[in-house]
């Protein structure tokens, strides 16, 4: 990986790194190439939302800039760069500029400028530049993410897998939120000097060095307030760290940690991938869960922790910490955390088999949350639709539910009527303090007129309600049919419970504690990229 590039809203650069193998232009090149395949993209909720599986981890690798449609932008883009002595001018038997990726070549051209008359070597210089013009050229990668209307660039100009970049990203991204809590264009430009340290020290010359959060911050000192306060007065030798910061036997985690309460809390987050058709056939459906934590724990304790049905849990990632031999070959993790937030494991939720039958049989897909009745009828001008949907889900309900349709380009009027049960959930009155209220009349819906997606959203829904429903029409503004999208999204939240029925059975802890941790564990779930046809 060359380096890295922070790119504002306006795709204007905020950071860019040292490129030091390339050409000054080389990071300019990857910014034009990029912000010309941005203006091409035209936004598309159909691309944005149907098509994020195929974009997800980007899988064309031989996809470049040129098969970028209005409607798509690939993950990762090809640039032409130049090569060799593209970037190069002889004058007068003297190398001005190295190019990128010199050779030989250069020594030659030198002494043949330097036996030369001055008019031979305007000569050579002139054919130079008509090389440079032809130029001799390569294609680099450039893989991209967006967070909070900022753009990150991670160009590659060698042979490397594109995760490479795409994790980096990632990680530099969450080292960002541990130091700043918010990542925001303010916040990188409030704390410049920062961002640039953090880079110097998580790449090196195209290697990721160190990317843990821990010993960054020994390191390179977060921004509090004592700390900018003392920056404005001038007062630097206060900042100044006393002890060696690399000197640790642990990467991860701080050395001399001390609590007064010891505790550490496991949060398990899972989120459904899943395609439905029109009958409520499950086309596909993918479980997705991590395992996040958060230590606060003296000196270097020691963790096992143990699951209820660790099979379930497949196509593991490990934090660093994770001792992966104990896994492999007793399925426990068995670990010395780092000190505060972190990502303990990501998984998969396998499949499996229906009790009573053998392991060779059919394995089951997991249960759907929720229950829909779509009807899309298109007429002259417009058309009509009709939704209605019930909870399977009988522990918990089901929150914050957001369904979007987009309805076309040319739809300019929209008109639906939501129904449904409206008493409150939980154990006070409806509408009393604290109450969570279902569909109340079936939720509420709106109308975008610029991006032409209706959201219909309904607060909380549990299986001992009655279908909510919503049943509308909409018309074109210019008299022509609709093109509606195949299938609407659905986004959803469900507390205190687990898709693939992950639990932990017992966690025990070891080291120099004079006090019994808390330990506090939840569940949480939610949708991924669930979408339902009509």
């Amino acid at each position: 990986m060359d380096g890295l590039i922070i790119l504002d809203s306006q795709g204007k650069p905020i950071i860019t790194s040292h490129f030091r193998a390339h050409p000054h232009a080389y990071p300019l090149i990857h910014i034009d190439a990029y912000n010309h395949a941005r203006a091409r993209r035209k936004p598309s909720y159909h691309h944005h939302h149907l098509h994020a599986a195929a974009t997800h981890i980007a899988p064309a690798v031989g996809a470049g800039c040129a098969q970028t449609t209005r409607d798509e932008m690939e993950p990762v883009l090809w640039v032409n760069v130049p090569v060799g002595g593209s970037t190069r001018r002889v004058r007068r038997g003297k190398q001005i500029g190295e190019g990128y990726g010199g050779g030989s070549s250069g020594s030659e051209e030198e002494s043949e400028a330097g036996s030369g008359s001055e008019s031979e070597s305007a000569e050579e210089e002139d054919q130079e530049g008509a090389e440079t013009d032809a130029g001799t050229w390569r294609v680099a990668g450039l893989c991209h993410l967006e967070r909070e209307g900022m753009s990150f660039l991670a160009p590659l100009s060698h042979e490397v897998n594109p995760l490479f970049g795409f994790a980096f990203l990632e990680c530099f991204l969450d080292v960002l939120t541990a130091y700043f809590g918010q990542v925001t264009e303010s916040s990188i430009r409030d704390n410049f000097d920062i961002v640039y340290m953090l880079i110097e020290e998580m790449l090196d010359e195209g290697q990721p060095m160190t990317t843990e959060p821990n010993m960054l911050k020994d390191i390179v000192l977060p921004p509090t307030l004592v700390r900018k306060l003392l920056t404005a007065a001038g007062v630097s030798g206060a900042l100044t760290q006393t002890t060696a910061p690399l000197i640790t036997p642990i990467p991860w985690r701080r050395p001399n940690v001390r609590y007064s309460n010891n505790e550490i809390y496991f949060d398990i987050e899972e989120s459904m991938d899943a395609i439905v058709d029109r009958r409520g056939k499950v086309l596909s459906s993918q479980v997705w869960g991590q395992i996040k934590c958060n230590a606060r724990l003296t000196g270097n304790p020691d963790l096992l922790l143990t699951f209820a049905n660790p099979r379930i849990m497949d196509n593991c990632s490990f934090h660093p910490c994770v001792r992966y031999k104990k896994w492999n070959k007793d399925h426990v993790l068995s670990f010395i955390p780092p000190d505060g937030h972190f990502d303990l494991l990501r998984y998969e939720a396998v499949q499996m088999p229906i009790k009573g039958v053998g392991a060779t049989a059919v394995e089951r897909p997991p249960a759907l949350p929720l229950a829909f009745k779509p009807e899309l009828k298109l007429e002259e001008a417009g058309g009509k639709f009709s939704l209605s949907l019930t909870s399977r889900i009988t522990a918990r309900p089901i929150e914050n539910i957001v369904i979007s349709l987009y309805l076309g380009d040319n739809v300019g009027h929209v008109s639906a009527t939501p129904s449904g049960d409206s008493r409150g959930l939980g154990t006070g009155n409806a509408g009393g303090p604290g109450a969570v209220l279902g569909c109340v009349g079936g939720g509420t819906w709106e109308f975008d007129p610029n991006k032409k997606i209706l959201k219909w959203v309904i607060s909380a829904l549990t299986s001992m309600e009655k279908a909510a429903s919503l049943v509308g029409s909409f018309v074109t503004s210019d008299g022509a049919p609709a093109i509606p999208s195949p299938a609407f999204v659905v986004d959803f939240q469900i507390g205190q419970y687990s898709f693939s029925g992950v639990r932990v059975d017992q966690l025990k802890v070891q080291g120099d504690l004079a006090n019994k941790p808390f330990k506090g564990i939840r569940t949480f779930t939610k949708s991924g990229r669930y979408e339902v046809r009509w």
